[in-house]
């Protein structure tokens, strides 16, 4: 914890969290450009709010059900390459990753594509709107200690 403080107070954290936020900007920006094209439609994709692409890869061909599973993710990751290269066509190529997930009780495949986020973690954020609403609160007097109790209270409802 002091290596990661010293390391963002000497600018490395400031600088890689705009980096991976200027990045996540980028990709919801080329998604809300590129949502209603035809070939986002062709491949059947699918956002959310956070910025990951999603699309569903079914079996092709009924000699697909009877392989075992690492020659299906195989012939899924040969269909993935027309999706991959319309990704990196778009500019996205460089900036997202992309993650499989078995649909339950089927041979289907949740395909996600998502932002690469090496330095942001869910803790860090949480840390980070901690400390702001600590900091404001010490600065209004009357509100000082209804907002550390109710933070106080929020954290002791989490863990």
């Amino acid at each position: 914890m002091i290596t990661w403080l010293k390391n963002f107070i000497r600018g490395y954290g400031a600088r890689v969290t705009f980096m991976e936020l200027q990045n996540w900007f980028y990709v919801f920006k080329t998604i809300r450009k590129h949502k209603s094209t035809a070939d986002w439609q062709q491949f059947g994709l699918r956002y959310d709010w956070i910025g990951r692409i999603y699309t569903v890869f079914n079996p092709q061909s009924p000699s697909d059900d009877g392989d075992g599973m690492d020659v299906i993710r195989i012939k899924y990751a040969e269909r993935l390459k027309p999706l991959n290269l319309y990704l990196d066509k778009i500019g996205l190529g460089m900036s997202i990753t992309v993650a499989y997930e078995l649909v339950k009780e089927s041979k289907s495949f949740l395909i996600v594509y998502s932002p690469i986020f090496n330095y942001i973690t869910v803790w860090k954020v949480f840390m980070f709107i901690v400390f702001w609403i600590v900091f404001f609160a010490t600065r209004l007097d009357s509100w000082t200690w209804s907002v550390i109790t109710w933070v106080w209270n929020l954290i002791l409802a989490i863990f």
